[in-house]
Parts: structure tokens; sequence; C-alpha cells
């Protein structure tokens, strides 16, 4: 819970093709989505740190953010260990 805020997952929603027809993305796609999380989690954090005495509101955001986006990496994390127990 953050915040408050019940808990709740994020469901995948496949990008549609050109065709119109819904397409999965790829597991080299997922892992690329969760590496660009992870990246940009470590990025607000580190700024949080930089953050933390003087402007202690920024920060609060920042570490709100980062913490959204650690919860949509737990669901990719998640959705990449299903595809790849599926191979």
């Amino acid at each position: 819970m953050l915040m408050g805020v019940p808990e709740r997952r994020y469901a995948w929603r496949p990008p549609k093709c050109l065709n119109g027809a819904i397409s999965m993305p790829s597991l080299a796609q997922i892992t690329g989505s969760l590496h660009i999380h992870n990246f940009y989690i470590g990025k607000l954090k580190a700024k949080q740190e930089q953050l933390f005495y003087s402007d202690p509101e920024l920060a609060m955001l920042l570490d709100n953010v980062a913490a959204v986006l650690s919860e949509h990496a737990v669901v990719l994390a998640d959705d990449i260990a299903d595809m790849e127990d599926d191979d």
C-alpha cells in the first residue's frame, strides 16, 4: 500500500499493430522496459538524496514517483518470469 492507496497491479496492454490486430510484446521488449524502469528509479533516488535537505517536498515527490516505478518494475519482472517459464 502506497500512501493509503490500495495496491494495484497494472495489466499489460499490448500495442495495436498497424493492421488493427493486437500483438503481445516480445520478451526483449518487456526486458528493455524493465531496464529503463530500473535506470530511472536509480536516477530518481540519486536526485532525491541530493534534494533531501534543500527541498524536502520535491525529494518526497521524487521518492513517490520512484515507488510507483518500482511497483511497475515488479509487475514487469513477474511478466518476464512467466514468459520464460512458458518457453
